[in-house]
C-alpha cells in the first residue's frame, strides 16, 4: 500500500487494487463527487444500463469501498 498526496498536503492510502465506491439513492443528480488529488468533479446521473450483475460480483469479490460523511445535516 502507497500513500497519496492531496491537494491540501495530506495523504491518503492507496490500494494495490482498485475498488468501486457506490451511492445508493434515489435522487442521483444531487451527488457530486470531488477528487481531493486532481481537483476533477463528476455529478451523479442515472445508470441507464443493467449494473446489477456488475455490482453483485463486485460485492463478492469485495471491490467495493464505502463513502463517510464528512460534514452537513443528518438526513434519514
Amino acid at each position: 500500500m502507497t500513500k497519496r498526496i492531496l491537494n491540501d498536503g495530506s495523504e491518503a492510502e492507496s490500494f494495490d487494487k482498485p475498488v468501486d465506491l457506490v451511492i445508493h439513492t434515489k435522487a442521483p443528480g444531487k451527488w457530486k463527487l470531488i477528487d481531493l488529488e486532481t481537483g476533477e468533479e463528476y455529478l451523479g446521473s442515472e445508470i441507464i444500463t443493467d449494473f446489477a450483475e456488475t455490482l453483485r460480483e463486485k460485492v463478492k469479490t469485495n471491490k467495493i469501498g464505502t463513502w463517510v460523511k464528512t460534514k452537513g445535516k443528518q438526513v434519514d
